[in-house]
C-alpha cells in the first residue's frame, strides 16, 4: 500500500488502535499505551480507552548518558548521534512488546522522544538577512529506526511545527486534557509533575476554547537529583515522599528560591532541565549546605520548591480566571504523597489524583501522544495557540512509513 492510500484508509475508519510513547524529562525510559480511539466522520474523537500499558525503564548507563546530553559541556555530537538511534531501540521494544499482545492490528504509533534541549524563548544565529533568536526543540530517537524495528508508521517530532508558527512547542498534552478530565460546572486544573510541571486548566461554565496551560516550573526534577546524590546514587526519587516528610523545610531558603524569574513570566511560557538542570542542582545543594541543611532537610525544602511554584502559579495565573473546584495530579509526582499534601495545603480546591479518577498517573501523557498521532494522521490542527502562543492552529509531527 502507497503511503497516501495508508493515510487515506486510516481516515476512512472510525475505531483506530494506535500506541502512544513518552519519554519524560525526569530520564526515567519509556512508558507506553495501547489505546483504542473513536471518531467522528469528521474525525474527531468521541471517546479514547487504553487497552494495554508497558514500561521499560532506561538502564544506568542509558540514563546517565541521555543526562549528559542535557548538560552543556558534558557530552559531544557523536553521542547525541548515537544516542538518537540508540533511543530508537528503547521505544521499539515497548511498541513490540504491546503489538505483540494486542488482539488488533497497529495502525500508528505516536512517539514523543527525549527531549534533551528546549530553547523557547530563543537563542542568536545569524540568519539570513542578519541575526535574529531562532526557537528550537530537539526530541532524540530516531523515528526511521523506530519504523524500521516495529515495521509500523510512526508519528515524531510533534513540537516543531507548533514552535514554527511562534509557539513554545508545549504544552501538548492539554489536547487530551478536556477529553478525560473535563466537568460541567467545575473550574478544574490538571497538574503533570514529572520532571518538569505543567498544568492545563478547564475553565469552569468553559468550553474547549477556553482551554490554557503553561509550565509551572521544576516537577520533579530537582527532588529526584537531591535525591540521587545524598544516597550517593542509590536511590533515584523519593519513595512516597518519606525522605522530605523526615526533613524540615528551609522557609528562608525556599523564599529565595522563589526569586527564580521564571516564575513571574506570564504564559504562555515553557521550561525544562536547560533551566532546572545540573547547574541549578549543584548551586541549589550548595546554598542548603551552607545553611546546614541535612539531607533530609534539603529534599524536604525541594520537594516545598515544586509545591509553592504549583501554588503560586494558581494564584497568579490561575486563579484570576477561573475557580477552581479540583486539581487533578498526575505523573510520577502523584505517588509523593508529601508533594500531593503540601500541594494540597496550599488551595481551597479538592486535589486528587489521576488514578482515582481511573486514569492511571504514568497513562495520561503516553495517552497524548496517541491522541496527537491520530490527529496528524486526520490532518487535523491539535496545538492550541492559545496555550503555546502560536500564531496559528497547525497539525503537529512529521510521518515516517519507511516500511511500506
Amino acid at each position: 500500500m502507497s503511503k497516501p492510500s495508508y493515510i487515506q484508509a486510516y481516515r476512512s475508519k472510525r475505531v483506530h488502535h494506535v500506541i502512544g510513547l513518552m519519554s519524560g524529562t525526569s530520564l526515567d525510559g519509556v512508558d507506553g499505551v495501547l489505546v483504542e480511539i473513536t471518531s467522528d466522520p469528521a474525525g474527531q474523537v468521541t471517546a479514547i480507552r487504553v487497552l494495554d500499558r508497558e514500561t521499560l525503564d532506561y538502564s544506568p548507563e542509558v540514563r546517565e548518558r541521555v543526562n549528559d546530553l542535557c548538560t552543556p559541556g558534558k557530552a559531544d555530537i557523536r553521542d547525541v548521534n548515537a544516542a538518537h538511534a540508540a533511543l530508537a531501540h528503547w521505544n521499539a521494544v515497548v511498541v513490540n512488546e504491546l503489538k505483540a499482545r494486542s488482539p488488533f492490528p497497529i495502525d500508528v504509533v505516536g512517539m514523543h522522544g527525549q527531549t534533551v534541549w528546549h530553547e523557547p524563548t530563543g537563542v542568536p544565529f545569524p540568519l539570513p538577512g542578519g541575526s535574529s533568536p531562532v526557537t528550537a526543540t530537539l526530541q532524540l530517537s530516531n523515528p526511521q529506526v523506530l519504523s524500521s524495528l516495529t515495521l509500523l508508521p510512526v508519528i515524531s517530532d510533534f513540537r516543531s511545527a507548533d514552535m514554527a508558527v511562534g509557539g513554545q512547542g508545549a504544552p501538548l498534552a492539554p489536547y487530551i486534557d478536556h477529553l478525560l478530565f473535563a466537568q460541567e460546572g467545575m473550574g478544574v486544573a490538571v497538574q503533570n509533575i514529572g520532571g518538569i510541571g505543567n498544568v492545563t486548566v478547564l475553565a469552569r461554565d468553559g468550553g474547549a476554547d477556553e482551554i490554557f496551560a503553561f509550565d509551572t516550573g521544576p516537577g520533579n526534577m530537582i527532588i529526584d537529583a537531591v535525591v540521587g546524590w545524598g544516597s550517593e546514587g542509590k536511590l533515584r526519587y523519593d519513595d512516597e515522599g518519606q525522605i522530605a516528610a523526615a526533613g524540615a523545610v528551609d522557609r528562608a531558603l525556599l523564599t529565595s528560591l522563589m526569586g527564580d524569574p521564571y516564575f513571574a513570566k506570564s504564559p504562555p511560557k515553557s521550561t525544562g532541565r536547560e533551566v532546572y538542570g545540573e547547574a541549578f542542582v549543584t548551586e541549589f545543594i550548595q546554598r542548603a549546605l551552607v545553611r546546614g541543611l541535612s539531607y533530609a532537610d534539603i529534599v524536604a525544602t525541594a520537594t516545598a520548591f515544586t509545591a509553592r511554584s504549583i501554588v503560586d502559579a494558581y494564584r497568579d495565573f490561575v486563579l484570576p480566571v477561573t475557580a477552581l473546584d479540583r486539581v487533578v495530579v498526575c505523573g510520577g509526582g502523584a505517588r509523593n504523597k508529601t508533594l500531593v499534601a503540601m500541594i494540597s495545603d496550599g488551595l481551597e480546591a479538592e486535589v486528587v489524583t489521576s488514578t482515582e479518577l481511573g486514569v492511571l498517573d504514568t497513562d495520561r501523557e503516553a495517552m497524548a501522544f496517541a491522541l496527537l498521532a491520530h490527529a496528524s494522521m486526520m490532518g487535523i490542527p491539535s496545538n492550541i495557540p492559545k496555550v503555546t502562543g502560536a500564531s496559528r492552529a497547525v497539525v503537529l509531527g512529521t510521518i515516517t512509513m519507511e516500511y511500506l
